[in-house]
């Protein structure tokens, strides 16, 4: 058996700080969820590792277990990693583990690769900002100062550092046309009904969106 070259790291401090907090924080709502076994991967890919894998199914044997060179995944940029079930034997063949770890990073504002059309990578999450692979090309790099939806959600000023809560902003009045659906998606847990007028992300719609069918299919 020919082993892989390259790195290949499984430390979670080698991913971007925002991704890093974020990974923390899934396996932490992982275990509140009844998941108490989660492994961490692929936190950091080199460029040399993420060819070694694109050979694979192509000029060395095996299936093939990415569509990315070097540079050209979220892996190589810190923006990524992978989860497992740390048990062995059953590493991979628990759907609902992927199924309950990608519903919690995508409502924590990640992309999970469980729903990509083309190529769906269950164990796979990742978070880039609203970047692109093409902005990254060109540059662009997520801030170190960036933060996850969830942040946002969490309350600061619990922690030491913030001993005072920050003043509430305002709420602007609904117009009445949007009382009763937004008091029904409320009572329903569609959504919390908070920043009314801020548009919604991709991540945020396909939440709610599933939040619902799950609504229609009890």
């Amino acid at each position: 058996m020919r082993m892989s070259v390259g790195i290949n790291s499984r430390d979670i401090d080698e991913l971007h700080p925002t991704v890093a907090r974020g990974c923390r924080e899934l396996i932490r709502r992982m275990n509140a969820a009844g998941y108490a076994h989660v492994g961490v991967s692929s936190t950091y890919r080199d460029h040399t590792h993420q060819n070694w894998l694109f050979d694979q199914g192509r000029s060395r044997a095996g299936n093939i277990v990415t569509n990315a060179r070097g540079g050209q995944s979220w892996h190589n940029w810190r923006l990524a990693f992978d989860i497992f079930q740390n048990i062995r034997g059953q590493e991979w063949n628990d759907s609902d583990f992927f199924a309950t770890a990608g519903m919690l990073w995508t409502e924590m504002g990640g992309e999970w690769g469980g729903n990509w059309t083309n190529f769906p990578d269950r164990p796979h999450m990742q978070y880039t900002g609203g970047l692109t692979m093409a902005d990254h090309r060109q540059g662009a790099r997520l801030p170190e100062v960036a933060s996850m939806l969830w942040e946002h959600e969490s309350r600061p000023w619990e922690h030491e550092s913030h001993p005072h809560p920050p003043p509430h902003p305002k709420t602007p009045p609904l117009p009445p046309w949007a009382t009763d659906s937004t008091a029904w998606a409320r009572t329903n847990g569609i959504t919390d009904g908070t920043a009314p007028e801020r548009s919604a992300t991709r991540q945020e719609v396909w939440t709610m969106m599933h939040r619902l069918y799950n609504l229609v299919m009890e």
